[in-house]
């Protein structure tokens, strides 16, 4: 009997922890980012809102040369992201590819078109609006 129970047990907290794994293999980026990028010596922040569905990306970032739309995805840890960035009266295309390192930060590389020029960023997840100290 005590065999019986104890298999009980275990079966209810199979159930309990499998839906745990699954939040863990799909991590999630919606939401509000503080992104910091260093390109050719110089460093630029804005905020990207992130919407996911799935694997795909989309949303808005915003900076110091105005808002534009992203798409992008995610596929484990693995991110990728672009859009485009008006600036002295050229189009620039900044394309994102990093790592979620965290439920709260991101890092990676950052190349911008139409230069080829390389550089690296950061991202810190904002606690929404209601959990700001």
């Amino acid at each position: 009997m005590k065999r019986f129970y104890a298999l009980v047990v275990l079966a209810a907290l199979t159930l309990v922890a499998l839906p745990l794994v699954a939040l863990a293999a799909d991590p999630s980026l919606a939401g509000n980012w503080k992104i910091t990028i260093n390109v050719n010596g110089e460093s630029h922040e804005s905020t990207c809102t992130f919407k996911q569905d799935s694997g795909k990306l989309t949303g808005s970032c915003k900076g110091e040369f105005g808002e534009t739309a992203l798409t992008g995805q995610i596929d484990g840890d693995k991110i990728s992201w672009k859009h485009e960035v008006p600036f002295n009266g050229e189009t620039l295309i900044l394309t994102y590819s990093g790592t979620l390192s965290s439920a709260t930060e991101i890092k990676g590389g950052v190349n911008v078109q139409p230069y080829d020029i390389a550089g690296d960023f950061a991202g810190t997840k904002e606690p929404p609006a209601a959990e700001k100290p």
